[in-house]
Protein backbone atom coordinates (compact mmCIF):
# COMPACT_ATOMS: atom_id res chain seq x y z
CA UNK A 1 0.00 0.00 0.00
CA UNK A 2 1.56 3.34 -0.81
CA UNK A 3 2.39 5.21 2.12
CA UNK A 4 0.81 7.96 0.85
CA UNK A 5 -2.51 6.40 1.48
CA UNK A 6 -5.20 8.37 3.82
CA UNK A 7 -5.63 4.92 5.41
CA UNK A 8 -2.34 4.13 6.10
CA UNK A 9 -1.89 6.16 9.20
CA UNK A 10 -4.98 3.84 10.57
CA UNK A 11 -3.83 0.59 9.60
CA UNK A 12 -0.19 1.25 10.86
CA UNK A 13 -2.23 2.24 14.38
CA UNK A 14 -4.45 -0.47 13.93
CA UNK A 15 -1.15 -3.12 13.71
CA UNK A 16 0.54 -1.46 16.56
CA UNK A 17 -2.01 -1.96 18.97
CA UNK A 18 -2.48 -5.33 17.72
CA UNK A 19 1.07 -5.91 18.44
CA UNK A 20 0.63 -4.23 21.47
CA UNK A 21 -1.70 -6.62 22.65
CA UNK A 22 -0.25 -9.61 21.60
CA UNK A 23 2.34 -8.32 24.08
CA UNK A 24 0.40 -7.94 27.25
CA UNK A 25 -1.16 -11.82 26.12
CA UNK A 26 2.72 -12.97 26.34
CA UNK A 27 2.97 -11.45 29.26
CA UNK A 28 0.57 -12.77 30.98
CA UNK A 29 1.43 -16.41 29.76
CA UNK A 30 4.67 -15.70 30.90
CA UNK A 31 4.63 -14.12 33.66
CA UNK A 32 1.47 -15.81 35.05
CA UNK A 33 0.16 -12.70 36.21
CA UNK A 34 -2.89 -11.05 34.62
CA UNK A 35 -4.68 -7.69 35.22
CA UNK A 36 -8.29 -10.02 34.94
CA UNK A 37 -6.58 -11.20 38.57
CA UNK A 38 -7.63 -7.65 39.85
CA UNK A 39 -10.87 -7.28 37.62
CA UNK A 40 -13.26 -9.24 40.58
CA UNK A 41 -14.38 -8.57 43.60
CA UNK A 42 -11.97 -10.06 46.26
CA UNK A 43 -11.83 -9.92 49.99
CA UNK A 44 -8.96 -6.74 50.84
CA UNK A 45 -6.96 -8.78 52.35
CA UNK A 46 -6.24 -11.45 49.42
CA UNK A 47 -6.16 -8.59 46.97
CA UNK A 48 -3.26 -6.51 48.93
CA UNK A 49 -1.71 -9.95 49.28
CA UNK A 50 -1.71 -10.75 45.51
CA UNK A 51 -0.17 -6.98 45.07
CA UNK A 52 2.60 -7.32 47.04
CA UNK A 53 3.38 -10.93 45.36
CA UNK A 54 2.83 -10.01 41.36
CA UNK A 55 3.89 -5.93 41.85
CA UNK A 56 7.00 -5.86 39.36
CA UNK A 57 5.06 -8.08 36.96
CA UNK A 58 1.99 -5.92 37.55
CA UNK A 59 3.75 -2.83 36.72
CA UNK A 60 5.29 -4.11 33.55
CA UNK A 61 1.72 -5.09 32.20
CA UNK A 62 0.36 -2.10 33.50
CA UNK A 63 3.32 0.21 31.03
CA UNK A 64 2.17 -1.64 27.78
CA UNK A 65 -1.41 -1.65 28.83
CA UNK A 66 -1.38 2.16 29.01
CA UNK A 67 0.37 2.39 25.28
CA UNK A 68 -2.11 -0.27 24.18
CA UNK A 69 -4.97 2.08 25.16
CA UNK A 70 -3.36 5.22 23.80
CA UNK A 71 -2.65 3.22 20.49
CA UNK A 72 -5.95 1.45 19.94
CA UNK A 73 -7.91 5.14 21.56
CA UNK A 74 -6.41 6.54 18.54
CA UNK A 75 -6.99 4.32 15.93
CA UNK A 76 -10.42 3.81 17.03
CA UNK A 77 -11.20 8.17 16.95
CA UNK A 78 -9.65 7.86 13.49
CA UNK A 79 -11.48 4.38 12.44
CA UNK A 80 -14.90 6.20 11.13
CA UNK A 81 -12.96 8.85 9.00
CA UNK A 82 -10.92 5.86 7.27
CA UNK A 83 -14.33 3.89 7.02
CA UNK A 84 -15.87 7.03 5.09
CA UNK A 85 -12.74 7.49 2.74
CA UNK A 86 -13.18 3.50 2.12
CA UNK A 87 -16.70 3.71 1.35
CA UNK A 88 -19.11 3.28 4.14
CA UNK A 89 -22.28 2.30 2.04
CA UNK A 90 -25.24 4.39 4.11
CA UNK A 91 -26.10 6.78 6.55
CA UNK A 92 -26.66 3.45 9.01
CA UNK A 93 -23.15 2.80 8.84
CA UNK A 94 -21.57 5.93 9.38
CA UNK A 95 -23.98 6.53 12.29
CA UNK A 96 -22.67 2.74 13.67
CA UNK A 97 -19.41 3.87 12.90
CA UNK A 98 -19.07 6.72 14.74
CA UNK A 99 -21.06 5.03 17.68
CA UNK A 100 -18.62 2.03 17.77
CA UNK A 101 -15.89 4.78 17.86
CA UNK A 102 -17.54 6.95 20.93
CA UNK A 103 -18.41 3.07 22.75
CA UNK A 104 -14.23 2.10 22.33
CA UNK A 105 -13.42 5.48 23.31
CA UNK A 106 -15.48 5.29 26.80
CA UNK A 107 -13.41 1.83 26.74
CA UNK A 108 -9.86 3.72 26.96
CA UNK A 109 -11.07 6.20 29.46
CA UNK A 110 -12.53 3.18 31.78
CA UNK A 111 -9.05 1.24 30.98
CA UNK A 112 -6.83 4.30 31.70
CA UNK A 113 -8.83 4.60 34.89
CA UNK A 114 -8.51 0.62 35.84
CA UNK A 115 -5.00 1.32 35.33
CA UNK A 116 -4.36 4.58 37.33
CA UNK A 117 -6.77 2.69 40.29
CA UNK A 118 -4.83 -0.64 40.38
CA UNK A 119 -1.08 1.40 40.49
CA UNK A 120 -2.61 3.51 43.31
CA UNK A 121 -3.72 0.01 45.00
CA UNK A 122 -0.25 -1.47 44.34
CA UNK A 123 1.40 1.85 46.11
CA UNK A 124 -1.43 1.69 48.97
CA UNK A 125 -0.45 -2.26 49.73
CA UNK A 126 3.16 -1.51 49.38
CA UNK A 127 3.11 0.86 52.61
CA UNK A 128 0.94 -1.07 54.21
CA UNK A 129 -2.11 1.65 54.11
CA UNK A 130 -5.47 -1.02 53.77
CA UNK A 131 -7.44 -1.25 50.63
CA UNK A 132 -10.94 -0.51 50.81
CA UNK A 133 -13.16 -3.23 50.37
CA UNK A 134 -15.82 -1.10 48.73
CA UNK A 135 -13.10 0.51 46.16
CA UNK A 136 -11.91 -2.98 45.33
CA UNK A 137 -16.06 -3.54 44.63
CA UNK A 138 -16.10 -0.18 42.16
CA UNK A 139 -13.03 -1.56 40.52
CA UNK A 140 -14.56 -4.78 39.44
CA UNK A 141 -17.63 -3.04 37.91
CA UNK A 142 -15.73 -0.50 36.20
CA UNK A 143 -14.21 -3.66 34.61
CA UNK A 144 -17.05 -5.09 33.79
CA UNK A 145 -18.55 -1.80 32.32
CA UNK A 146 -15.44 -1.11 30.29
CA UNK A 147 -15.56 -4.38 28.29
CA UNK A 148 -19.41 -4.13 27.79
CA UNK A 149 -18.47 -0.79 26.16
CA UNK A 150 -15.44 -2.90 24.24
CA UNK A 151 -17.99 -5.71 23.28
CA UNK A 152 -20.80 -3.16 22.51
CA UNK A 153 -18.56 -1.09 20.10
CA UNK A 154 -17.05 -3.80 18.10
CA UNK A 155 -20.75 -4.81 17.67
CA UNK A 156 -21.49 -1.62 16.61
CA UNK A 157 -18.77 -1.34 14.13
CA UNK A 158 -19.73 -4.35 12.44
CA UNK A 159 -22.71 -2.60 10.69
CA UNK A 160 -20.28 -0.12 8.96
CA UNK A 161 -18.29 -2.96 6.96
CA UNK A 162 -19.61 -3.56 3.59
CA UNK A 163 -21.79 -6.95 3.49
CA UNK A 164 -20.94 -7.43 -0.03
CA UNK A 165 -17.11 -8.06 0.35
CA UNK A 166 -16.40 -11.46 2.01
CA UNK A 167 -13.95 -10.46 3.60
CA UNK A 168 -15.96 -7.75 5.80
CA UNK A 169 -18.96 -9.79 5.99
CA UNK A 170 -17.06 -12.22 7.58
CA UNK A 171 -15.88 -9.92 10.04
CA UNK A 172 -19.31 -8.27 11.09
CA UNK A 173 -20.29 -11.88 11.72
CA UNK A 174 -17.32 -12.59 14.13
CA UNK A 175 -18.15 -9.35 15.47
CA UNK A 176 -21.73 -9.81 16.04
CA UNK A 177 -21.78 -13.14 16.82
CA UNK A 178 -19.05 -14.78 18.69
CA UNK A 179 -16.78 -11.99 20.43
CA UNK A 180 -19.90 -10.09 22.13
CA UNK A 181 -21.24 -13.77 23.27
CA UNK A 182 -18.28 -14.89 24.04
CA UNK A 183 -17.24 -11.93 25.87
CA UNK A 184 -20.24 -11.23 27.97
CA UNK A 185 -20.17 -15.40 28.82
CA UNK A 186 -16.73 -14.51 31.06
CA UNK A 187 -19.26 -12.46 33.43
CA UNK A 188 -21.21 -15.39 34.32
CA UNK A 189 -18.92 -18.05 33.90
CA UNK A 190 -17.41 -21.33 36.26
CA UNK A 191 -14.26 -21.23 37.57
CA UNK A 192 -13.24 -24.51 35.12
CA UNK A 193 -13.92 -22.23 31.92
CA UNK A 194 -13.24 -19.12 32.50
CA UNK A 195 -9.24 -19.25 31.44
CA UNK A 196 -10.35 -20.53 28.01
CA UNK A 197 -12.65 -17.83 28.04
CA UNK A 198 -10.03 -15.09 28.75
CA UNK A 199 -7.58 -16.47 26.08
CA UNK A 200 -10.12 -16.45 23.60
CA UNK A 201 -10.64 -12.78 24.25
CA UNK A 202 -7.64 -11.93 24.20
CA UNK A 203 -6.33 -13.24 20.84
CA UNK A 204 -9.66 -11.82 19.56
CA UNK A 205 -8.38 -8.47 20.14
CA UNK A 206 -5.43 -8.83 18.63
CA UNK A 207 -6.75 -11.13 15.31
CA UNK A 208 -9.50 -8.02 14.93
CA UNK A 209 -7.40 -5.39 15.04
CA UNK A 210 -5.06 -6.96 12.15
CA UNK A 211 -8.29 -8.06 10.44
CA UNK A 212 -9.75 -4.55 10.50
CA UNK A 213 -6.67 -2.93 9.13
CA UNK A 214 -6.65 -5.92 6.40
CA UNK A 215 -9.91 -4.40 5.91
CA UNK A 216 -8.79 -0.72 5.19
CA UNK A 217 -5.59 -1.80 3.17
CA UNK A 218 -7.94 -4.01 0.88
CA UNK A 219 -9.71 -0.66 0.53
CA UNK A 220 -7.04 1.47 0.28
CA UNK A 221 -5.93 -1.38 -2.72
CA UNK A 222 -9.12 -1.02 -4.35
CA UNK A 223 -8.38 2.69 -4.70
CA UNK A 224 -12.00 3.52 -2.80
CA UNK A 225 -13.04 7.25 -2.49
Amino acid sequence: MPSSSPLSAVVRLAIAAAAAAAVLLALSLVQEVSQGQYQVVRPAAEMTAMLLANGAALKTELWVDFLFLILYGSFFALLPSALAQGLVPSHQGAVAARAGAAALLLTAVLDAAENANLLSSLSMAAQGLPLSQDAIQAQAVASQVKFVASYFGLFALSFALDPSDRIERALAFVLRWIQAPVGVAIFVASAPVLRPLYLARAVFFVVGLLWIAAVLARRARRGAP
